[in-house]
């Protein structure tokens, strides 16, 4: 796969870190939205609430969903997904690669959902698809054995 020098030389800097707890990411209707809030000193890193047209989003360490999460009316909660940390250098301007990763990953049929944060990129990926995502994530990282001639 050949991919963008500027988005190989960005990649070639990150530091693939994946979260070692499995994550749950819950569908809450939006009226939960601030019973959610009110419940988020229980919850730990990663951590991540997004508020949609239709609803509440919130992903968590699956044990946390079990303790903080009750009670709550959940619309829909799937289970068995990993966090992938895109940790890049902080002082390099790097909006475009979350993206641009996560459209490889879907590309190889790896579903991956972006969720840019305030200090790191971060990948939800299903723990079945969690190996395949990494190789070709640390695949792309390899330098290219032939690499392209200039004009």
């Amino acid at each position: 796969m050949r991919l963008d020098p500027r988005l190989a030389e960005r990649l070639a800097q990150v530091h693939i870190l994946v979260d070692p707890e499995p994550l749950v990411r819950v569908h809450l209707p939006d009226w939960e939205a601030k019973a959610v809030q009110r419940r988020a000193n229980r919850f730990h890193a990663p951590f991540l609430l997004t508020v949609h047209p239709d609803g509440v989003r919130v992903i968590c360490r699956e044990t946390e969903w079990a303790h903080a999460g009750r009670g709550l009316h959940a619309i829909r909660v799937e289970t068995g997904y990993r966090m992938i940390t895109l940790d890049v250098d902080p002082h390099e301007e790097a909006t475009d690669l979350l993206p641009a990763v996560a459209q490889l990953l879907r590309q190889e049929g790896i579903i991956a959902h972006p969720l840019p944060t305030f200090h790191r990129d971060r990948l939800l990926v299903h723990e079945s698809q969690l190996d395949q995502a990494l190789q070709l994530l640390r695949g792309l990282q390899a330098p290219d054995p032939h690499p392209s001639l200039p004009p």
